[in-house]
């Protein structure tokens, strides 16, 4: 179960990193990829981390 746990905080930080990574991309972008585009990659990246987080949490108590 530990394993378990340790791969979903890996996951949730590889997809936090992700985030920030799009979010430091926007102001770089002109026409390739859309700004819009990038706003809402981010989000899911954001959205995907947070429940990879609340579900490594929650098995720390099971």
């Amino acid at each position: 179960m530990m394993y378990l746990i340790i791969f979903f905080y890996l996951l949730s930080f590889v997809f936090f990193c992700l985030a920030i990574s799009t979010f430091l991309a926007i102001p770089k972008a002109k026409m390739y990829p859309p700004k819009k585009v990038l706003k809402h990659r981010m989000a899911l990246y954001v959205i995907i981390a947070i429940f990879c987080f609340f579900i490594a949490w929650s098995l720390r108590y099971i």
